[in-house]
């Protein structure tokens, strides 16, 4: 799947579950924690994204994908689901 149009359904997906506005993940998903008072995401939105992101593109994370890859930036989350495509 194309990097872009993972990252605009995760956007899309982000504002219509959890209520952020897309412009504000568009300015500022690249360069700031999606848990930056910018953006305002609560720590049991990131809970709720992951277990949608696995629904959504039927991979699997782990623990070290969380930790290690600062799942908590917009573009971390789009490399790991593209990771996870890519060895399945």
């Amino acid at each position: 799947m194309e990097t872009e149009k993972i990252r605009s359904e995760i956007i899309e997906l982000i504002s219509g579950r959890i209520g952020v506005d897309q412009q504000k993940l568009y300015n500022y998903g690249k360069e700031k924690s999606l848990l930056d008072a910018a953006i305002g995401l609560q720590p049991r939105d990131l809970l709720t994204l992951f277990f949608e992101l696995q629904r959504k593109y039927g991979v699997a994370f782990e623990e070290k994908d969380i930790i290690e890859s600062r799942f908590d930036y917009l573009d971390n989350m789009v490399d790991a689901i593209i990771g996870k495509q890519v060895s399945v």
